[in-house]
């Protein structure tokens, strides 16, 4: 009994940390940190496309996804996109062949000194 509720708990938590993980959202502007970074990949689903536009929304960022497809398990595997930084910096990316592994999306970089305040498509 023991060993099935240890393995339930661990299975518990895994899940919940990979519903917080899902994707890859730097929000440090409001801890110091002055970029913001998206990347988009395979594992991502709806759910989190809508997480990501709301707490994007939260820091004045607007971002429009113009098509998007997924496989046959709820994985992101296209997405076309427009984001708006709404002070002067725009841009969108179209990726037609998303995996677990890629590094795609666009970041914001508010750091006077940054070498480029923001971009998209491929991250490194």
């Amino acid at each position: 009994m023991k060993k099935a509720f240890k393995t339930v708990t661990i299975l518990f938590a895994f899940v919940l940390l990979s519903a917080f993980e899902s994707y890859e959202f730097v929000n440090g502007i409001k801890e110091g940190n002055e970029k913001i970074e998206v990347s988009f990949n395979r594992t991502m689903n709806a759910k989190d496309l809508i997480n990501i536009k709301q707490d994007l929304a939260e820091n004045g960022i607007s971002i429009e996804y113009k098509t998007m497809k997924f496989d046959e398990n709820g994985g992101l595997k296209s997405l076309d996109f427009f984001v708006d930084c709404n002070d002067g910096f725009k841009g969108g990316a179209k990726n037609t062949n998303i995996y677990n592994q890629t590094k795609w999306g666009f970041y914001r970089d508010y750091n006077e000194k940054a070498d480029s305040p923001f971009g998209t498509g491929s991250l490194k």
